[in-house]
């Protein structure tokens, strides 16, 4: 009989549950003891992404619950890092109060974008989210009101840079 202070576990199933092996009879069982023995296709890709995460759920950055409960506006990403579309922000937004910057980007222009194009996008946003055109829809409602808030933003920076 052999003194027996190594632990091995006894089966996938339970972990934490051991055989107790001496060194030389341990080192054998290891060598042959596979963890994912039995296991294939799905099954084994699944475990495999869950042991990737060391067994704890993973959300893309900035959008896991504690994302949500701390705000409901994103963050501002000064240098682009986090930008789904991997673009340079454009160097005209440099100096711009984040009002500023929502309004261009709720307009999807540059702020290099001269004031006739910005009203001519205004006017077409404007018309595509009319009331009229929508039967009352609330949601194209509030989408106006954002729309109109950021084309007076908009006018009063460009005032701003004619004086």
């Amino acid at each position: 009989m052999c003194d027996a202070p190594y632990p091995a576990p006894r089966n996938r199933s339970q972990l934490r549950s051991y055989i107790w092996f001496c060194l030389d009879h341990v080192r054998h069982y290891n060598s042959s003891w596979n963890y994912y023995d039995g296991i294939e296709g799905a099954a084994m890709e699944e475990e495999i992404r869950r042991a990737t995460t060391w067994e704890r759920p993973s959300w893309k950055f900035g959008t896991g619950p504690s994302a949500a409960a701390a705000s409901s506006e994103p963050f501002d990403d000064k240098f682009g890092f986090f930008d789904t579309e991997n673009q340079r922000p454009h160097p005209a937004m440099n100096g711009l109060s984040s009002e500023e910057k929502k309004a261009w980007a709720l307009f999807d222009l540059s702020p290099d974008t001269d004031m006739a194009d910005v009203k001519k996008r205004y006017n077409e946003l404007a018309k595509s989210l009319h009331p009229d055109h929508n039967g009352n829809d609330p949601k194209a409602e509030e989408k106006l009101k954002e729309i109109n808030l950021a084309y007076s933003v908009l006018r009063k920076n460009a005032m701003k840079e004619k004086i």
